[in-house]
């Protein structure tokens, strides 16, 4: 037996489902990104943020990602040790910090999401594009509900 056998036996069909896929797609992909990279999650989740939007508070990172202060802060301060991210003064508020993403910061994340992006389109491959097209819909309405959950 397989573990997606019992997940058909679950009442909770669903939230299994997603959970699984999840843990299948990602822990593979950041096990090899710690080996090829050196990064460990909490790192990865800051370089992810600052390629979004760089300059910002680690407060930010923390409510961006939902991570706890001391996970953000150990990623940050290894970051840092690294040469990936930089803290500066914040130009608008002197008394608090920026992280910005420095060069050596950009090639990691650029080399560590073409593991990712290939790890997607692996997982892709048994949808067409209807059904990519499906799948993106329903989970873009299912992302916009959380606020409604609690």
């Amino acid at each position: 037996m397989k573990l997606i056998d019992i997940i058909d036996a679950t009442p909770i069909r669903y939230g299994y489902r997603i959970a699984f896929l999840t843990n299948f797609f990602r822990e593979p992909i950041l096990r090899r990104i710690e080996q090829e990279f050196g990064l460990i999650r909490p790192e990865w989740t800051v370089l992810i943020c600052l390629k979004f939007r760089n300059g910002i508070a680690q407060r930010d990172i923390c409510e961006i990602t939902e991570q706890p202060s001391n996970t953000v802060s150990r990623g940050v301060r290894s970051l840092e040790k690294k040469g990936h991210v930089l803290r500066r003064s914040d130009p608008k508020d002197g008394r608090s910090a920026v992280i910005e993403i420095t060069d050596s910061g950009r090639v990691i994340y650029d080399g560590a999401m073409q593991i990712c992006i290939d790890g997607e389109a692996k997982m892709m491959e048994c949808l067409n594009e209807t059904e990519r097209a499906d799948l993106d819909r329903l989970l873009d309405k299912m992302c916009r509900a959380v606020p409604d959950w609690a």
